[in-house]
């Protein structure tokens, strides 16, 4: 294969070979015309094409100490040069043989070893390459899909803000009806008989007020919820023998299961008036003796934590001092709150197997 570099990438050494093999050439071409003439130049040798083995002493490196550029030029023109630059050399050396010996330099200056590592090295960073752009990709991605959820998330609120105030808009609203707090206007715990079955006495709730406490009662909850760390969960009263559980509201079916705390009202130790409710003479009689209360008797109320201690006050009724009060079962004001002072009151229908009216007793928390 020819040699296409241009003549300015090309050494002086390479320069000047070239122009031995030029010259060589044009010799021979010379022969040829003065053999074809029968002309022959006398002690003229035939040229014969040099093997391998006699082109090796040349295929040493060619020293290459710093000289004058002209006087190496010059050297090597007039054959005064080093060894491997003699005039004879150049002139004994065939275009083939030049071609064969820098075939045999540049295998000689190959070295697979350093080939393989450099080409490990372009590979290494062709992957390096192709991985960094990868991750650029992926980030690019996700930010590209993180704009996109964000965006589909402001048209969905748009699109359900639209859609609520269309709602709205085509919606009109029924004539209010008077909503009344239909607990505070009887008192807990009322019931009567019917074939010796207790039922809710509906005859002790104001007539224009039936229609919607039986559906108040209907709509109460059949699972009680659980009583908070600070609310009553547990009820003593050593003197008429009370040890029974607190359960939250004092609707017809939470009194099935116990005493019942008034929701709304206040929680043991507080200030207020924390209410407590419980049937007489059905679902465990457990308030039929709270006539027996005398003034200074305890009442224990329990926490999850702790015990609060009530004492009962004394009622003047008839210059008759007693610890419990009788009203009728409207008389809602006993639920009233306590103002700075911490009152228990405990309610339950009076008297036994009749339940017309309410009996009272009212305690403070002890200091």
């Amino acid at each position: 294969m020819r040699d296409k570099r241009p003549v300015d990438e090309l050494s002086i050494e390479e320069l000047e070979r070239i122009l031995a093999i030029r010259k060589r050439e044009a010799r021979l071409a010379r022969l040829q015309t003065y053999d074809s003439k029968g002309r022959r130049i006398a002690g003229a040798r035939p040229i014969q094409v040099r093997s391998t083995e006699r082109l090796a002493p040349h295929l040493a490196p060619v020293p290459t100490e710093p000289r004058d550029g002209a006087e190496t030029e010059s050297a090597a023109l007039s054959g005064t040069a080093s060894e491997p630059r003699r005039a004879d050399y150049f002139a004994d050396v065939t275009f083939e043989d030049e071609l064969e010996l820098r075939a045999t330099r540049h295998a000689q200056q190959y070295d697979p070893e350093r080939a393989r590592k450099r080409r490990k090295q372009l590979w290494n960073a062709a992957l390096t390459a192709v991985e960094v752009a990868a991750v650029i990709g992926l980030i690019v991605l996700m930010i590209g899909l993180l704009q996109s959820f964000e965006e589909v998330s402001r048209r969905t609120a748009a699109l359900q803000a639209e859609a609520e105030a269309t709602r709205r808009a085509q919606f009109v609203p029924p004539t209010p009806t008077p909503l009344i707090n239909l607990a505070a206007i009887v008192l807990p715990g009322g019931h009567t008989f019917r074939d010796n079955e207790p039922i809710f006495n509906l005859e002790e709730v104001p007539a224009q007020y039936r229609d919607q406490f039986v559906n108040y009662a209907a709509s109460l909850p059949i699972r009680r919820p659980t009583p908070s760390r600070e609310g009553p969960v547990r009820i003593r009263i050593p003197r008429i023998g009370v040890d029974s559980q607190v359960v939250t509201g004092d609707d017809w079916e939470a009194l099935k299961l116990g005493v019942g705390h008034h929701i709304g009202s206040a929680n043991p130790g507080e200030r207020g008036n924390m209410v407590l409710s419980a049937h007489n003479d059905i679902y465990g009689e457990i308030f039929r003796h709270l006539d027996r209360l005398q003034p200074g008797d305890e009442v224990i109320v329990s926490t999850w934590t702790k015990d609060y201690t009530y004492v009962v006050q004394p009622n003047n009724e008839r210059g008759v001092i007693k610890g419990h009060q009788l009203v009728a079962p409207t008389d809602v004001w006993v639920l009233a709150g306590g103002g700075d002072t911490a009152r228990l009151t405990l309610i339950s229908c009076y008297p036994y197997r009749v339940n017309t009216k309410r009996i009272v007793v009212f305690a403070v928390l002890k200091q």
